[in-house]
């Protein structure tokens, strides 16, 4: 109540005026009725005052309860001040402040990823940027020097280029992974052909693999539709195809099927490269993870990243098989999205 302190002072103010005009009643009254109706009064305010005096008690012994809970609460213990067996107001409010805490312990924790993502990406981008901006450097000081040969200019020339052209294909990846990560980019499904989607991978990545000697093989008499964003996908699938082009020694073949499953459509690209350790099968996917065989090739360790998280937004999945003998990858398509579809 808005003014019970007003109230409960008014109600005892008046109890006790009655309580003394009785008082002086019973002194000065001989009949019996009288003094016993003033007794009773004095009795009554008595038993007011010793009502109020307890109810006071019991509030300032419910607020300290309470604030031991709270106190319990800000300190990240978990801490039952009233039973839970009961239910009242005081249990469910524990209830709730339980719940609260265990909210907020929760999004603590998720921020602390965060933070620490965070910084491990910072770590990861600048040790990926620092090695061509260096490189780009020493060999623009190079090009400088008055003395240099015509082919040494030319040498130092295209190493400047492809060090600036590994700059700009990091930064146009780390783009696409922070604006895919951040939810800036939304994925617009529809029907489409996952055979188009394959083709137009294929065409990405056919300039590569001729240059190579590599043989790309996708034979498919049927055509195979899902629901899928047309564009993200391709991007996804060229990663897996182009990493099968570059592990891949020239003269080598890469083969892509589709399979139908009640469900799924699953791609496999496979090729007859040097392929992936097993204890490194696991971390492929990671982001900026590039395995141990991979030096001298090109490449950042974004792309396998980028399309588990284009594929598994789709409600989709991939996964590797791989030997001595070559790699298998194959992604799982969903025929149709239910977050699209309920």
């Amino acid at each position: 109540m808005k003014h019970f302190k007003t109230y409960r002072k008014w109600i005892l103010t008046t109890g006790m005026i009655i309580a003394v005009f009785l008082e002086i009643v019973l002194l000065f009254t001989e009949q019996q009725i009288v003094r016993f109706t003033a007794g009773s009064g004095i009795i009554l305010w008595i038993l007011l005052f010793l009502t109020d005096f307890l109810y006071n008690r019991y509030n300032d012994d419910l607020l300290e309860q309470l604030t031991l809970l709270i106190e319990a609460l800000v300190e990240d213990q978990e801490q039952y001040i009233f039973s839970e067996e009961e239910d009242t107001l005081t249990a469910r409010l524990q209830h709730q402040l339980l719940k609260l805490r265990n909210i907020l312990t929760a999004q603590n924790k998720m921020l602390a990823q965060e933070k620490e993502q965070i910084k491990t990406l910072i770590s990861d981008i600048s040790h990926q940027i620092k090695t061509p901006i260096a490189a780009a450097n020493t060999f623009a000081q190079l090009l400088s020097e008055e003395q240099l040969s015509e082919t040494e200019r030319r040498e130092y020339t295209a190493t400047l280029q492809m060090s600036l052209e590994k700059l700009t294909f990091l930064m146009n990846s780390l783009i696409k992974m922070s604006r895919l990560e951040s939810g800036m980019i939304t994925l617009k499904a529809e029907k489409t052909s996952l055979n188009e989607i394959v083709l137009q991978s294929i065409k990405t990545v056919y300039a590569k693999a001729k240059k190579r000697k590599i043989t790309i093989v996708f034979e498919c008499n049927q055509t195979f539709e899902t629901v899928l964003d047309f564009n993200w996908t391709a991007e996804a699938v060229t990663n897996v195809l182009d990493n099968a082009v570059k592990y891949t020694p020239e003269g080598g073949k890469v083969q892509l099927k589709i399979t139908p499953y009640p469900s799924y459509l699953r791609l496999d690209i496979e090729d007859n490269g040097i392929g992936i350790a097993e204890e490194e099968q696991a971390k492929i996917f990671g982001r900026f993870y590039r395995g141990r065989q991979s030096s001298g090739i090109d490449g950042v360790g974004i792309g396998l990243y980028l399309t588990r998280d284009i594929i598994s937004k789709q409600e989709g999945y991939i996964k590797v098989k791989s030997d001595k003998n070559g790699s298998i990858f194959s992604i799982f398509f969903k025929k149709e999205l239910t977050e699209f579809y309920s």
